[in-house]
């Protein structure tokens, strides 16, 4: 019996995804946060997790585990779960870095360290959700991008540990995609933000975090994620966007180059001079 297990369904790609893998005649095993999502359907488990909770973590693992021992062969272990939070860097409350490396790499790491060993008797495949925010990072974002740049390195690391077993570890890397993570970003407190940040931090907000909320429905990403980790033989990365190619240019312009667009496209003259530098 074919199962895959998979984080942060409460809506958005996690909630479609949970969605193909149960139509492809999968037992999924779902987890959620505030409220479940598939309620009543056979052939979908779902489970609360809180990735900044160890016993909630463990209480997750334990169930993916009780499933493989009773027959099931784990293809497709998948974190999904996420969270985007930000402001100015200089104003930063330390719980939000705190926060977002809990959920989004140290929360992963310790659930994936207790669900290999079904991976490495199933020789499933280990996917995890990053983001092109881990390889181009914009202002505002240090907490998201510094745990999404985390990420990226743990998955190198690790695939290269797993290879021997003949698990395929697959790092995907969305950009532009409408998820609700951008909603729940763009109603961020940011009240304690310094007021020299403020007509920036608009800008920012308004023409990239809103602009996420208009990007590539998320029905449409979770079917391209699906074809992308269930082809024969997978990539080491795939890029989830409307457009790929653009989004894979994004990645090779100069860092002197993007430095001085940044400050143009979202105002940034709160310095001295009122100039890039």
């Amino acid at each position: 019996m074919k199962l895959a297990a998979i984080t942060g369904c409460d809506s958005g790609i996690g909630k479609s995804l949970a969605g193909i893998f149960a139509h492809a005649g999968y037992t999924v095993i779902i987890s959620y946060l505030d409220a479940n999502p598939f309620a009543g359907r056979s052939g979908i488990i779902a489970w609360r997790l809180d990735l900044r909770d160890e016993a909630s973590i463990n209480s997750f693992a334990t169930l993916v585990n009780r499933y493989c021992s009773e027959g099931h062969r784990l293809e497709y272990f998948i974190n999904n779960a996420g969270v985007a939070l930000g402001g100015p860097f200089e104003n930063l409350p330390p719980h939000i870095y705190r926060d977002v490396m809990e959920i989004n790499f140290f929360g992963m790491v310790i659930l994936t360290q207790k669900i290999v060993p079904c991976l490495i008797k199933g020789r499933g495949r280990l996917v995890v959700n990053g983001s092109l925010a881990g390889r181009v990072a914009l202002p505002f974002l240090s907490p998201y991008t510094a745990s999404k740049f985390a990420v990226e390195g743990w998955c190198d690391s690790v695939r290269r540990e797993l290879n021997p077993f003949g698990i395929r570890t697959i790092l995907l890397e969305p950009a532009g995609v409408a998820t609700p993570i951008w909603n729940k970003a763009l109603n961020q407190d940011s009240s304690f933000a310094d007021r020299k940040y403020g007509p920036a931090l608009r800008l920012f907000r308004e023409k990239f975090i809103a602009g996420g909320t208009r990007g590539m429905d998320t029905e449409k990403a979770a079917k391209q994620i699906y074809r992308c980790v269930t082809k024969k033989r997978p990539r080491e990365r795939y890029i989830i966007a409307g457009n790929r190619l653009l989004s894979w240019l994004e990645t090779m312009v100069p860092n002197r180059l993007l430095d001085r667009l940044v400050i143009s496209m979202f105002s940034m003259h709160y310095g001295n001079d009122k100039k890039s530098r």
